[in-house]
């Protein structure tokens, strides 16, 4: 009976809050939220939403998390700004959009000196700022592939030496920083699991991914000959639905492990006395394709397989509820300045001029949020959706495709011909922005995505 009711704990969470998120029985008015000293921020690499419990996936691949969500504003219909690494991160932790990273002199893929990114507003504000990060890409210092580095500034110590290895020597490297210090924390955290190659340690390793299968990389959890068939003109690999069912099997072994290396960061926190007086965010940069649409890996398109992520906002005196209204990765810099800025000084607006993304706090605060829309561009290919809807445009083709996300959540149907108003009114926003962010004609935001592409190709990371 104890086992039926923990596998409950996800479907009861959306169950329950689901109407409160949707104003049909809203929660008791929250008190005004005292300032929460500390801000734990969690990024993990390449997970999509629909794999872990609290977002519906029928698989246990993340009790801890499952624990965390159900002490905080989850919002379940968050989507990241691109389908890849960078330039997702740079939106994420500037709450600018990806074409403001393109086209740096050399090829640069860090934060510009014009740009200040989180660590660099919470060090002004006098916060300890530290980091430990696995990605390849997100690094302070030069590496194979990200020559420039350039995520550093803002960050009193920014630990890389984890780089390509699993959540546990992340782990290692954060506990540390959960020690008392005179000034309040900024800790960000960035696992690389279950990023491929779909690796876990032996011990979770079979949790999902059972067998042998025949062909060695998909043991190795490798989906490299795969995409080299795909984009390389490669040999077939002669994949079969089980090789694939097998990749997919591993993958949550990965996210499984790091959601054991999740439940030692909190405990940790938790001893330390910082988890009551810290607000944690939880989220990701993009999520993984695995031939839903004819794509492996990421990098590709704008399907919700890889740009729908999780997002959790653990924020002391809030309570616990789900957020159906459409989000963005854009939103969380805004939010967390918003909630971490002392009352008094609210008046005078959000922190931040030049923000893309809108704070969430009225959300937190347990009121609705104004509609918005979601934003979203990998190669020729941009998107906007509104919560329901999702237009795609290919800026080399010119082709649009329209799909609803309520009664089609795959995006297996096109339904542009029979939503000519809806159409318009989001090909109208869509070329909004496209204005406003990329500006001039679509050639040069086509040419400086291409670029930025070729660029993690020639490093190799594409091929990773």
């Amino acid at each position: 009976m104890r086992t039926d009711l923990y596998r409950l704990r996800p479907v009861l969470l959306l169950t329950t809050l689901l109407p409160a998120a949707a104003g049909c029985a809203r929660p008791p008015a929250a008190a005004p939220l005292p300032p929460a000293h500390n801000l734990i921020f969690i990024l993990v690499d390449t997970l999509r939403a629909d794999h872990l419990p609290l977002y519906g996936y029928r698989r246990d691949t993340s009790p801890n998390l499952t624990a965390l969500g159900m002490d905080s504003v989850l919002f379940s219909n968050a989507r990241s700004q691109a389908s890849c690494t960078f330039p997702s991160v740079n939106s994420m932790l500037t709450s600018r959009s990806g074409a403001a990273f393109l086209g740096q002199p050399g090829g640069a893929m860090g934060l510009p000196a014009g740009i200040p990114g989180l660590a660099e507003m919470l060090r002004a504000r006098g916060y300890g700022t530290h980091a430990v990060s696995a990605s390849p890409i997100v690094r302070r210092s030069p590496g194979r592939f990200n020559p420039g580095g350039g995520f550093g500034r803002g960050f009193d110590t920014f630990q890389e030496d984890c780089v390509w290895k699993s959540a546990d020597c992340v782990t290692d490297q954060a506990l540390p920083h959960l020690a008392r210090d005179p000034r309040p924390l900024f800790l960000y955290l960035h696992y690389l699991d279950p990023h491929g190659p779909y690796a876990p340690p032996a011990g979770y390793r079979h949790r999902f991914a059972l067998g042998q299968p025949a062909k060695d990389f998909v043991r190795k959890g490798d989906p490299n000959p795969i995409s080299d068939w795909l984009y390389k003109h490669g040999p077939n690999p002669g994949l079969t639905p089980a090789d694939l069912g097998h990749l997919v099997d591993l993958y949550d072994d990965e996210i499984a492990f790091f959601d054991s290396q999740l439940g030692r960061l909190l405990a940790a926190a938790r001893a330390a006395g910082l988890l009551d007086d810290s607000i944690v965010v939880f989220a990701a940069d993009h999520g993984e394709e695995f031939l839903e649409h004819g794509d492996v890996k990421h990098c590709h398109n704008l399907f919700d397989t890889t740009i729908r992520t999780p997002l959790l906002l653990r924020v002391p005196g809030a309570h616990p509820r789900v957020v159906a209204e459409p989000v963005s990765n854009l939103d969380i810099v805004p939010t967390v300045l918003e909630l971490l800025t002392a009352p008094s000084s609210r008046a005078a607006g959000p922190p931040g001029a030049g923000f893309e993304g809108r704070s969430l706090r009225p959300s937190v605060l347990g009121r609705p949020l104004p509609p918005g829309y979601q934003w979203a561009a990998q190669g020729a290919q941009r998107s906007v959706a509104d919560g329901r809807l999702k237009l795609v445009q290919d800026l080399g083709t010119g082709r649009f495709a329209l799909y609803d996300l309520a009664a089609d959540p795959g995006e297996t149907r096109d339904v542009l011909a029979l939503r000519r108003r809806d159409f318009q009114r989001l090909r109208g926003a869509l070329a909004a922005w496209l204005a406003r962010t990329e500006g001039g004609p679509a050639a040069g935001g086509m040419r400086r995505s291409a670029e930025a592409d070729q660029r993690l190709r020639s490093l190799g990371y594409l091929d990773h």
